[in-house]
């Protein structure tokens, strides 16, 4: 017994000698993965990754040339992880993903359907679920390895423009957790942002645009929608509660900035027909005129609301036919509205919705209060207040 205190030391002095875990990666051997591309490959998939250069850019032998800020590896498989094992084979180091900033997938696989494509996504437990999703308008490989921005990595400029809340009414933005159940979701559609060169520049230039919207019919991407339309849509399924617009009033071009805005869909039964009520409610205010304006005037105030609303009115009504008859994408999310709010109505319509979606009859409706706009006191807008 006197000698099981001297044996618990040695016990104690050797656990000292131990050290690091068996499952240990040394930092040196991970490079974090600031984004990953998906493009159709035949029957295969093309991955490719962008990995950030840990390192400092240095002049090689004092020469004005730097180290790239990233690089990129591609491979093909037939899942994404037979991808990624080659790429850890040509790039010689562990892939660190928790910090990926961007999914972007290529037009052609989207068009193609994701149907089991992303199912790593789902079973990697150190994947970024808060990465966001681009659709590129070509080669996503082309896209990671061409695209030059401000910041010296191109998906930390992606990131940034999508987080953004000044650019939220029309960008779409949505993140990994969000999209990975909507491609599989029946009554609210997957969305995403559009990548794509921006035109007016050289090919060589490389500079690039997120714009438009990518809708989804489950797993396949259906169509593109333009930013005015992609702006209502994100209005109406909650993404975003201000916008701008521009109307025509008498030859004069107004632009006008919409906040807050408050929408509500309801759905209408009526003979076995389906009729959605949608009601857009907000405040709108001038921000240009290119001629003068006077908002103090009742006439023209009054005239000015009416064709704000009729406008307003008629961009709804057919954005949202384009979207459900011609792309047949619930990307508004109506079945999820006809689920909460006529739940027996929805178990009948669920199992058909498809067959459902173009035969939907829109109503919609604005009502927009005009404000006072920036300093003017009296709601005066002449062309020399538009020019200072």
């Amino acid at each position: 017994m006197r000698f099981r205190p001297a044996l618990s030391m040695v016990l104690m002095m050797s656990m000292t000698l131990l050290s690091g875990c068996w499952s240990q990666i040394n930092f040196d051997q991970l490079t974090v993965v600031s984004a990953v591309g998906l493009d159709a490959n035949e029957q295969q998939l093309e991955v490719t990754v962008q990995l950030v250069n840990p390192t400092l850019p240095i002049s090689a032998g004092g020469g004005n040339q730097q180290r790239r800020s990233f690089a990129t590896y591609s491979a093909t498989g037939e899942t994404i992880e037979d991808a990624l094992e080659i790429i850890r084979q040509q790039s010689k180091k562990s892939l660190f993903f928790p910090q990926t900033r961007v999914i972007l997938i290529g037009e052609k696989l989207a068009r193609r359907g994701l149907d089991g494509m992303l199912d790593y996504f789902w079973r990697n437990q150190f994947q970024n679920f808060n990465s966001f999703i681009l659709v590129y308008k070509g080669a996503a490989k082309e896209g990671l390895t061409t695209a030059k921005e401000l910041q010296a990595v191109s998906a930390d400029e992606w990131k940034a423009f999508l987080r953004n809340k000044y650019y939220k009414n029309y960008s779409g933005a949505v993140e990994l957790y969000q999209f990975l159940p909507r491609i599989t979701q029946i009554g609210y559609n997957a969305a995403a942002p559009g990548l794509y060169r921006a035109p007016g520049y050289k090919a060589s230039e490389n500079i690039m645009e997120i714009d438009e919207l990518a809708v989804f019919n489950g797993n396949r991407m259906t169509g593109w929608i333009s930013r005015e339309e992609a702006q209502i849509v994100n209005w109406l399924n909650g993404t975003s509660r201000f916008g701008t617009t521009s109307i025509e009033h008498n030859g004069n071009k107004i632009n006008l900035r919409l906040e807050p805005l408050h929408t509500s869909i309801k759905p209408e039964f009526s003979d076995n027909k389906l009729t959605m009520r949608i009601r857009v409610m907000g405040q709108a205010g001038v921000i240009t005129s290119t001629h003068s304006l006077d908002l103090s005037d009742g006439a023209t105030h009054q005239a000015l609301r009416s064709n704000l609303q009729s406008s307003l009115k008629k961009q709804i009504e057919q954005t949202v036919s384009k979207l459900y008859r011609t792309y047949r994408s619930d990307a508004v999310g109506f079945g999820e509205v006809i689920h909460r709010k006529a739940p027996f109505r929805w178990k009948s319509l669920k199992k058909e919705w498809d067959e459902q979606m173009p035969q939907i009859e829109i109503a919609a409706e604005a009502s927009i209060d005009l404000v006072k706009s920036g300093l003017l006191i009296e709601g005066i807008l002449t062309k020399d207040d538009d020019e200072i």
